[in-house]
Formats: structure tokens, sequence, C-alpha cells
């Protein structure tokens, strides 16, 4: 049956036309680059996304898929795209794409979303590798534990593409181009030369063809896959994910931070202005990753594990707040809370939204950073009159940011009795060093209000303050810096997981997300090092809770807690599972879809 119209790497997010040439034909300029806007950025691609995307609706191709391997594959979505259809594995953690797709399926309503696994050029892990092919397998479970109704595998099924690994059976034929013995030159060799490989590469064929081992296993695993799914099909509905992964407005970084690289592919612009060079804000968004979906670092040992995120603090939604679409009812009817880490332009509409969001019961992790309405990138040199309300949060969370404040060395627990407090801090233990200057603040609430999670060493001055408003609560960082900035642990007292300041918030902020269903270790209270293997969700409309092993190694185990029951699930290697939950009403729900 025909599925859509589907494209993919088509549009760029870059500014220029040419290497130093603005779109309107001028010369980029260092006056220029200061004031680039990211909203200017967002603007032409998404102008050029909706175009094709219009065209394309009015010669009635139907649905428009995007198969984008990009962090910004939102603003697609915004520009009309109906199906986010992820290049797994070149974008990264597969995990966190399913949850880009997920939040972007619930907040446009979208009919569907899928996973396009382009594994065979991307999986990056060589032949040699005992969990190479097995981790097709482990692909396709982990997308259809995660929501995903549509899965396309892209190659290595018919014959082989890719040699993008040291022994991949495409580096046994003839070369038809000789730019390994020309370095440098792009010089091909004649078509009588090539020609002349025939022979040789005839015999060779069975290497990468369609009767070649790897085309034959390929086709195995998408087989008893597909099998599986006939006699299995895919829990009704998406997973419970009651926590939000705020992307903020106008985020226009790629995925990672690549130090070389330029937000928004504005090369031009970060040679004159560096802070269009990722940096803290898109540091940020990995911390947050790194601890909602930890990927195992031993699972393909020696290799590196780059794509595959476990779940100890259940499935989370990427919320994207493109264009300001978000609004309080969608997060007050789907998220218990909502974290900010990375980039943020705050507009008075969106600062509203939060507002309604807190009053409403909603807990939100935010720092001063994420409410500067600035759109130029100066994530570290806003002024105080860039905040909305020029700094006055008191609808928000009892706060006034008066000014910016002195710089402070290391971040404590304050905690009188030198017991953790519910963050997990404890005076003496010493975070840092952070070196980012602090807010000054006034509190518009009774002291009852604010509970001091974080202070400075030296002064007990607050870092991150649990602020009562409404019915919710705010986790309001108060620094001058995004918290990419804050996370680093080589103060008195480091251990050697080397969890930083934002590691122990994010870990508190999450464990206040649990929905219906959640697991721990055995103390009934904290994932364990095991969950760091786990990734799990809950289907309400299906009544079906997955479980998948990522360890192909060694058995792992958690507690599963649901609907006031505990049951100790013990998972072999490698293994996914199944088991019956109850099915919810909508009212019963924490999504509404």
């Amino acid at each position: 049956s025909y599925l859509g119209y589907d494209f993919g790497e088509r549009f760029s997010m870059g500014i220029f036309r040419g290497v130093d040439t603005l779109c309107d034909g001028t010369k980029m300029t260092k006056e220029k680059a200061q004031n680039m806007s990211l909203r200017d950025a967002a603007d032409l691609f998404m102008g050029k996304v909706k175009a094709w995307v219009d065209d394309r609706h009015e010669k009635d191709w139907g649905l428009v898929m995007a198969t984008s391997a990009n962090f910004y594959i939102d603003y697609e979505v915004a520009a009309g795209v109906e199906v986010p259809c992820t290049e797994d594995f070149p974008f990264g953690n597969l995990t966190t794409a399913s949850a880009m797709n997920r939040g972007l399926f619930r907040s446009y309503n979208l009919p569907i979303w899928g996973s396009h696994l382009a594994h065979e050029w991307y999986s990056y892990l060589p032949h040699k590798n005992p969990h190479k092919m097995e981790s097709l397998k482990t692909a396709m479970f982990l997308k259809y534990m995660t929501g995903a109704k549509m899965i396309i595998n892209e190659s290595g099924n018919w014959g082989l593409q890719s040699s993008l690994c040291e022994d991949s059976p495409m580096h046994t034929m003839p070369r038809g181009g000789d730019r390994l013995s020309n370095p440098g030159t792009g010089r091909v060799l004649s078509e009588e030369f090539k020609a002349s490989l025939m022979p040789a590469a005839e015999k060779l064929f069975p290497n990468i063809g369609y009767r070649s081992p790897v085309a034959t296993e390929y086709r195995q695993i998408i087989s008893d896959f597909y099998n599986y799914t006939k006699e299995n099909p895919a829990p009704a509905g998406q997973p419970e994910a009651v926590i939000g992964i705020a992307k903020g407005n106008l985020d226009l970084a790629g995925i990672g931070t690549a130090m070389n690289g330029a937000i928004a592919a504005a090369y031009d612009v970060a040679e004159y202005n560096p802070n269009w060079v990722p940096g803290a804000p898109e540091a940020g968004f990995q911390i947050l990753e790194n601890v909602l979906f930890p990927r195992p670092k031993t699972m393909f040992y020696p290799n590196k594990n780059l794509h595959f995120g476990a779940t100890p603090y259940g499935q989370a939604d990427i919320v994207s707040f493109a264009n300001d679409n978000v609004t309080a009812d969608f997060l007050i009817n789907n998220y218990k809370v909502l974290i900010f880490s990375g980039w943020n332009t705050c507009s008075d509409k969106q600062y509203k939204v939060l507002c309604e969001y807190v009053q409403a019961g909603g807990k939100l992790c935010i720092g001063i950073p994420h409410l500067s309405k600035d759109m130029t990138r100066r994530h570290n040199t806003f002024k105080l009159e860039d905040l909305v309300n020029q700094g006055d949060f008191s609808e928000l969370c009892g706060l006034k940011v008066t000014k910016q404040g002195r710089r402070f060395y290391w971040a404590t627990g304050y905690t009188l009795d030198h017991k953790p407090n519910a963050m997990g801090m404890v005076l003496a233990r010493r975070l840092g060093i952070i070196a980012a200057p602090l807010g000054e603040l006034e509190f518009t609430n009774p002291p009852e209000n604010y509970e001091l999670l974080a202070v400075d060493d030296e002064d007990m001055l607050p870092v991150i303050v649990r602020c009562k408003s409404g019915k919710g609560e705010v986790y309001f960082i108060n620094t001058w810096a995004y918290p990419g900035g804050l996370n680093q642990n080589n103060g008195a007292g480091a251990l050697c997981d080397d969890r930083g300041l934002m590691d122990y918030l994010y870990e508190y902020v999450a464990k206040q997300g649990r929905g219906h269903v959640w697991i721990t270790g055995p103390d009934f209270e904290n994932p364990d090092e095991d969950c760091k293997w786990i990734n799990y969700s809950y289907f309400p409309d299906g009544g079906r809770i997955c479980f998948l092993n990522l360890d192909y190694d060694h058995e792992r185990k958690c507690v599963l807690h649901y609907f006031g029951h505990k049951k100790f699930i013990t998972l072999q290697p490698g293994e996914f599972m199944q088991m019956d939950a109850p099915v919810l009403l909508p009212h019963e729900k924490y999504n509404q879809r």
C-alpha cells in the first residue's frame, strides 16, 4: 500500500547560499554576525520546507514524511510535514529519536510516526563484533516498544551498499576508483579500466549480493521480527511518558556538541561570533539525555555504544517549543514534569504558558538563561533587561532576579545535619569548579514556599531553589549560565561516578515524574545500575508493559512498580519481554494520546 511521499536529507538549516554570502546577496561582516537572529534562520528553513510540502500536497502525493537525521525535524513538522520518520542510527540515540517523534506526534496531533533504520550504513560496528547483526533486532524491538507504528529498513537485505566499517565485505571488491591510491585528487579510473575489473569482481559478487551471508542474515532478522509482530501486534496507542524534555524555542542545534560545528549551519556567523558555536546550551541537553536515556558504555565492548539508550526513569517525550506552539492545556494534560536544559528563547506568551502549567500542578525545572528573550545566541552575556518581565518571576515561582551577582566556586548541599537532602546533596560535598555568576534574588512568597537544594559553599547563597507555586513546583537554577556549564565534578569528595550538580538535579526531578509504572533497584526507591541497561514502556491503551535488556551478555534485574503492586523482573541477556497490565480509561491516563 502507498504510505506517502518521503523525503530525507533534502533541506539544510544554512542561512547562506555561499561561503561568505548572505541570502540577500550581501557579505557577512563582524557587525552583522553579532546581531544575526535565530528567528531569521528558522523562518528561512521553514519557508523552504513549507514550499516543498505545499507543492507535494497540491499534486496529491498524500502524506509527506521526513526521513531526517537532524535534531530540527520539529521545524520540518512545524512547516507542514505530517509523519516524522527519523533516520535512526545516524541520528544517534534511538531512544532520544523516539522521544522526539513521539512528542511531535502528541503536540501536533499527527497521524503516525515511524523509524527509518539505516543500520547497514550507520550502525558503525565492525562485523567482527559478535553483536553487529543482533543490534538490528534490538533496534526493531526498541522502536516497537517506544511507539513507532512504521519501521523501514534502509538497506542490507537485498545487497550490501556500505563500507563504513573496517571489515565490511564491500572492501573485498576491486575498486573502480583510485581515491585511496591518489588521495585528494578525486580522480576516477577510466571506464575501460573499470570494465577490466569485472571478471574478478563477478567472482566476489556472492560476498555482497543477495546470496551473501550478510544480506541473508538481514532478511532472516527482518522476517523473524515480522513474524513476531503478526503474532504480537504492536500495543495500541503510545507508551506512557509523563516527563517532558523541553526543546526550547529557536533551538537550532544539531544532535550532540560538535565543537567545530555551527548553530543552524551558520558557519560564517560562527567565524565572527563564537556564541554560534555549540556550547553550554547543547551540553545541557546531553547531560539530561545521559540521565534519562543512558547508553551503557560496554554494550558492544570494545566498540562504543552510540545508539541504544535505556530508560531508568521511564519513557520521556521531547516537547518542541518551536514557534511558541505549545499550549498550557497540552502540558497540563500530558506531563507531570517539564525540564529545560538546552537553548530556549523565551517570550511573554511562553512565560504565561509556563505559569499556567505550574499553577495547575506541573513541576518545572528551569534556569535564568531559559527565561531570556534573546534571539542572537548570547547565552552567557545576556542582560537583566533581556529576561522576560525584566527578571520578575513572581507569578511563576515567587522569585525576582534583581541583577547578575558574583561568581561562585563550589556548589554544596544545604543540610545542617550533614545528611543527604531531597536532591542527594550533603553539606561540604563540593561540586565544581563552576565559576558561573549567580542571580541576586528577592523572595516574594512566604518562606515556607522555598527549599534550598544547593547553595554556594562560602555564603550559602541559593544555587538551586525548590519553589512551591500554586499547585505545582519550580526547580529554579539560579545561575547566569546554562546547565551545560554547571556539571563539573572536581571538588572535595568527588566520586568516580562523575555525577555533577545537574545529574543530581535531573535524577531528583525525574523521580517526581513517575506515572502508573516505573522501575527501581532492590531499595524500592531509586534506579540502580541494572536499570540503566533496561528500556521499558507501558501502553495504557493496549494494557501492555514491555521490557528490553540491552545487555547481550548478562541478565539484568529490576523491581517493577505498577498500580500499587511490586514485581521482581529478571531479563535474560538481550531479552525482549511483554506482560499484561491494566487498560486505562481516557480520564485515567496521564497522556491525552
